[in-house]
């Protein structure tokens, strides 16, 4: 199985590790900076083309991992997709609800496989909380934990990590690089969002160190939004990227039981019901599972799915279409508040 890697910044070195540990993939590189190809593709042992045309015209390549800024993800898609090659790209999926749509249809279209990075949906105990949270998008009501009142989601990063990543004509900034993380767990617990409303939204570092150089941002650093799912549950969602220390959380009120899980391990995790539900004890249940590479489990579901030619739960493109348009009436919302 050949993959092409296009896009040689820091997020490659996770995917080519994760590909690495998958049996029988052979591995690609390109830039539209070859040298940066080159470099990489030596330093990780991997061979290396000078331009994407290379990979879109090699018919050995079926399939594409994109790790590029997200204003080039709809177009590198549509390459893929129409070269007949499956793809894998980064958060997220494009920049607009209907490219996502389009993109949807394009995949389905022409028989191909699709799928979005949005890691935290394989860590365990995230698998975990939507179990605890089944059929919560239909109904809005867990099996365990009631009728749920309110779910608060927390995600907070440093940043500094590119340039583009805190510019606005790079698509960076908190809400594509660490709210739509959030989201997305927030589509696949609650179901599609009905609503969304910025709360806040605000740049608080224009100036930044980034490569050992001072460098200006244009977006925003830190959001806070409240969204509400078809099904009626209220979202808060405070993403930034301000952290020092990265942190993680989601909490979710029940009418019977309380709910709280990370992807840090020293942070709260437990189920609390009022009586017994769900396999789970009245009181409090503590939430402990392995810790694992998340992007290696990612690369991995993506070349399952890319040899048995299906979906699993985790990997549904659709559900990426209902990230986007939520997504896109909150940048409605910041756009007019410039």
């Amino acid at each position: 199985m050949k993959i092409a890697l296009i896009g040689c910044g820091k997020q490659a070195a996770k995917h080519i590790a994760g590909l690495k540990r998958c049996r029988g993939v052979e591995i690609v590189l390109a830039d539209k900076e070859p040298g940066l190809a080159r470099a990489l593709g030596e330093r990780e042992g991997a061979h290396w083309v000078e331009s994407s045309e290379e990979v879109f015209a090699d018919p050995q390549v079926i399939a594409v991992d994109l790790c590029v800024p997200t204003p080039f993800h709809a177009p590198l898609i549509r390459r893929s997709l129409l070269a007949g090659k499956d793809f894998f790209c980064e958060k997220p999926l494009c920049e607009t609800a209907a490219e996502a749509r389009e993109i949807n249809d394009l995949t389905l279209r022409e028989g191909r496989i699709g799928m979005v990075g949005y890691v935290y949906r394989y860590a365990p105990v995230f698998n975990e909380v939507r179990s605890i949270l089944s059929g919560a998008g239909e109904t809005g009501e867990s099996p365990v934990i009631g009728k749920i009142n309110a779910a608060l989601m927390r995600i907070g990063g440093r940043g500094s990590a590119a340039v583009w990543k805190h510019r606005r004509d790079g698509g960076g900034g908190a809400i594509n690089e660490m709210l739509v993380h959030m989201l997305d767990l927030a589509v696949w617990y609650f179901g599609p969002i009905e609503h969304a409303e910025l709360l806040m939204k605000d740049l608080l570092r224009p100036e930044r160190v980034i490569g050992g150089k001072l460098e200006t941002a244009d977006a925003e650093d830190i959001v806070i939004a409240r969204f509400r799912s078809r099904a009626g549950v209220p979202i808060i969602i405070e993403a930034d990227l301000l952290t020092v220390s990265f942190t993680q959380m989601i909490e979710v009120q029940g009418e019977s039981g309380t709910l709280m899980a990370s992807i840090q391990p020293e942070m709260p995790q437990f189920v609390f019901t009022l009586r017994a539900a769900g396999g789970y004890a009245a009181g409090r249940t503590d939430l402990r599972f392995e810790n694992i590479n998340l992007f290696d489990a990612q690369m991995a579901a993506f070349v399952a799915a890319v040899r048995e030619r299906k979906f699993e739960a985790r990997t549904i493109l659709a559900d990426s279409v209902h990230v986007m348009k939520a997504l896109e009436r909150l940048k409605a919302e910041a756009g007019n508040r410039g």
